[in-house]
């Protein structure tokens, strides 16, 4: 995938959040779209990063199902933040599961999904 297209394609996930899920939605009826879009956009603009700064070949996909468990750090090439982005997308992808696919949730988990969506984002595009 070419680096514009994972730009745009999380520029795509971050406007179904923003803009569609919590504006027209609004956060209460927006726990499945919002857990299936932080954790796939989260995923597209890390791989932005990744191949941006040639850290992994052409060709390397990222999967979300890799970020449930920690073993996650062998399959992702070292840079300046791992262990954080890291950890915080393990927790994003725990909880984007529960939202996407489990039981209705409080609105607290929703936010907090939010919540880590931002602060990955900061993090990434400050690498970026």
């Amino acid at each position: 995938m070419k680096l514009e297209d994972h730009k745009d394609s999380f520029e795509a996930h971050r406007k179904t959040i923003f803009s569609w899920a919590i504006e027209v939605q609004g956060l209460s009826n927006s726990q499945r779209i919002v857990g299936v879009h932080a954790s796939r956009g989260i995923i597209e603009l890390l791989s932005l990063f990744l191949h941006g700064k040639n850290l992994v070949k052409s060709g390397f996909q990222l999967n979300h199902r890799w970020f449930k468990s920690q073993k996650v750090y062998s399959k992702i090439p070292d840079f300046k933040g791992k262990k954080e982005i890291i950890d915080l997308m393990v927790d994003l992808e725990k909880l984007c599961e529960l939202l996407s696919y489990g039981k209705k949730r409080s609105t607290d988990d929703t936010e907090k999904a939010i919540k880590l969506f931002k602060e990955l984002e900061e993090k990434i595009n400050k690498l970026l």
